[in-house]
């Protein structure tokens, strides 16, 4: 005879729901268009291919150094982490489902800004100064929606967990 197999129910009480309206995101868009018109004005054709190479080089950046945080912090982000595509959330992120503690989620922020805004700057040495605005420019428009509803939960109380939606930015208390 098994024994009944036992079922962890976590509840979390919703302490604040921040959402990306479709506003929201047609305002992000236009940003990104107008740097493409920009790039395009200034640079011509050229312009566009820094634009490419710097989205490529930086969902790279944007992988790595949060997954090299993970090695190091013996971290399971398998079946957790993932590449989003929905807008304002695209890069290596939570998946939807997914619980993430609010130190964490910050101290990889934060290493993603300070790295890439280095390896950006050690890089901008030797790059043409419109690749580095690209650079400079996507690196900020990827992290903007993270960081303004992350600086919205520096507000709520300590413990706390963030859940990524669609068009929503969730806080729980744990």
């Amino acid at each position: 005879m098994q024994p009944p197999q036992e079922r962890t129910f976590y509840h979390y009480k919703l302490l604040r729901k921040i959402k990306y309206g479709p506003w929201v995101n047609r305002v992000y868009i236009l940003l990104g268009f107008a740097a493409w018109m920009a790039a395009l004005w200034a640079e011509g054709f050229i312009g566009l291919t820094y634009g490419g190479l710097a989205w490529l080089v930086l969902f790279w950046i944007h992988y790595v150094i949060p997954r090299s945080l993970f090695v190091i912090n013996r971290y399971h982000y398998r079946k957790r982490w993932g590449f989003q595509f929905k807008l304002p959330w695209i890069g290596f992120l939570p998946y939807e489902k997914q619980y993430v503690g609010f130190h964490y989620w910050m101290k990889v922020l934060l290493y993603i800004t300070l790295i890439g805004a280095l390896i950006i700057g050690v890089m901008s040495i030797w790059l043409p100064i419109g690749f580095t605005i690209q650079f400079l420019f996507w690196h900020i428009w990827f992290l903007g929606p993270r960081w303004f509803a992350s600086i919205i939960a520096l507000n709520i109380s300590d413990d706390k967990l963030i859940k990524l939606g669609t068009q929503e930015f969730s806080i729980y208390k744990a």
